[in-house]
């Protein structure tokens, strides 16, 4: 009996949806991040010879929003244990704690649901990246690795090509650092395997994104379930309350009467 209790008193839902946002932090933080340092370092820095300041403050952003949304995951699985079983008889009693329970639920519910949007957000973004990785890979795989070093003199790759340009905030007149063209089999090579590398990393981070998405859907489901359950937990209670108090009457007045013959 006290085993099915506290098997009773797991949220599964919750605790199902946090191993899945868990799991999509975990996939989409490495990922994302291997991949940006490779496109960051490997490409722009050592090929490019030029940094994007804004794809490294991208790298720590979504990294800090990835890490708060796992302890909001922890936040909502604490929330769902309080909320399930005898631990809600116990903690929502009253009305002023059952009416705190229904506010802090609702709360939950429409942060949860402004969360999935933005994540839902970020998936769409992560598409982008993709999408550049399968254009590079095909002209990778026409222009640079179905060719040898006689063949491969004349083609150069050229970043403007995808409408990428260095810094234009430097005046005119001064040549930003770096270079936007690389031509020569060792280079292109070098480029095409680095794509090859990152490009796989983001279809990965895009998945995690969208397990995320999963998760928090159903943590929207498991809310909604709780704040019903808190709403008619104070009924519950007081019909549970009227019907101890009946048969205590019940048995009081059995005693009397027995007392009596």
């Amino acid at each position: 009996m006290g085993f099915t209790e506290k098997i009773g008193n797991v949220p599964f839902a919750s605790l199902i949806a946090t191993i899945i946002v868990f799991v999509g932090v975990g996939v989409f933080c490495g990922t994302l991040y291997r991949a940006l340092t490779i496109i960051i370092k490997s490409v722009m820095q050592d090929l490019f010879q030029f940094n994007v300041s804004w794809l490294e403050v991208l790298q720590i952003v979504f990294i800090v929003i990835a890490v708060v949304m796992a302890l909001y995951a922890i936040l909502l699985l604490i929330f769902g244990f309080l909320a399930t079983g005898a631990t809600r008889k116990n903690v929502y009693s009253g009305a002023s704690c059952i009416m705190g329970g229904r506010i802090s639920a609702a709360f939950f519910m429409v942060l949860s649901y402004i969360l999935n949007l933005t994540w839902m957000g970020v998936s769409s973004l992560a598409i982008v990246p993709i999408v550049v990785y399968l254009m590079l890979r095909s002209i990778c795989f026409t222009e640079v690795y179905s060719k040898d070093a006689a063949s491969l003199t004349t083609y150069c790759f050229s970043l403007t090509q995808l409408g990428i340009y260095r810094n234009q905030s430097y005046p005119l007149g001064i040549q930003p650092p770096g270079r936007e063209t690389l031509c020569g089999h060792t280079e292109l090579r070098r480029f095409c395997d680095r794509i090859e590398e990152a490009g796989p990393l983001f279809c990965v981070a895009f998945a995690g994104a969208v397990l995320i998405c999963l998760g928090m859907i159903q943590f929207m489901i498991s809310l909604a379930a709780n704040y019903t359950r808190i709403r008619i937990s104070k009924e519950l209670t007081d019909y549970r309350d009227a019907v101890d108090m009946e048969e205590l009457e019940l048995h009081s007045n059995m005693d009397k009467s027995s007392q009596q013959y």
